[in-house]
């Protein structure tokens, strides 16, 4: 990230907060002259406690704007969740490879129905913990930023923006586990899904061989269904008819 020394004099706690996730490069009169950055690997993920549910942010959480700021300036990809920000690695072979799969498999069930259609990612999703702000008016900052590896989206042309961007709540969200986000998406992720309006979670697990399928009703998880190798085919709790193939390890 490149910044000038007098918007580092100006707002130095917000570039040390963002010289953790991305080393900022000082410029004058449009030449480097300087690096703030810490010991922290910008490849590993920033994170406090797991929680589940209803997560209050620290003090020392990173702001939606500044967020928004560090982002419009990267070509890395990143997430939001309760003010604290995680680094999204390049996706392995065999993720891709499933993505695929659960692409064709949605687009040929979503073809012939009008409403609903799936996306893959990169796809920012802003979302809000509704029991985090059902008794004070939200602000900014209760917004969390994340990339589901798919979703589906329905009656989404009244959420996209003057600037082409979706600002509403997805229907179905699958997330596929890899050993670097594993903890990141079945802890913090879910219980964010859950409490934001997303009405259905799928987490694919290639390592273990299953598929999760969660069903959120007010806010809770109203049903899980853990589909397994020998079940050949996971099937949606919303959607009747949209199943995947569980994938198998080779």
């Amino acid at each position: 990230m490149l910044v000038t020394a007098t918007e580092v004099q100006n707002n130095f706690g917000k570039y040390l907060r963002l010289c953790s996730i991305e080393p900022v490069v000082i410029t004058r009169n449009g030449v480097p002259q300087a690096v703030l950055s810490t010991n922290v690997d910008s490849a590993s993920v920033l994170e406090h406690a797991i929680g589940y549910g209803t997560s209050p942010r620290n003090a020392d959480a990173l702001g939606y704007r500044d967020f928004i700021d560090l982002t419009e300036n990267s070509d890395n990809r990143y997430e939001l969740i309760d003010g604290v920000v995680y680094q999204l690695s390049s996706p392995s072979f065999s993720h891709q490879e499933i993505l695929g799969d659960l692409y064709v498999e949605f687009r040929q069930y979503f073809q012939d129905k009008t409403g609903c259609a799936p996306f893959l990612a990169p796809f920012d999703i802003e979302l809000i913990r509704l029991l985090q702000v059902a008794r004070r008016e939200s602000t900014e900052d209760d917004i969390n930023v994340v990339q589901p590896d798919l979703i589906v989206l329905c009656d989404y042309e009244k959420d996209i923006n003057a600037k082409d961007k979706y600002k509403g709540i997805p229907t179905l969200v699958v997330e596929i586990l890899s050993p670097s986000t594993r903890t990141n998406d079945r802890g913090r992720k879910l219980g964010l899904y859950m409490e934001s309006g997303v009405r259905e979670c799928w987490y694919v697990d290639q390592a273990n061989q299953t598929i999760s399928v969660y069903s959120f009703v007010d806010n809770a998880i109203s049903e899980e269904i853990i589909y397994k190798a020998s079940d050949e085919y996971a099937h949606s709790i919303l959607f009747e008819g949209l199943k995947a193939r569980v994938p198998v390890t080779k």
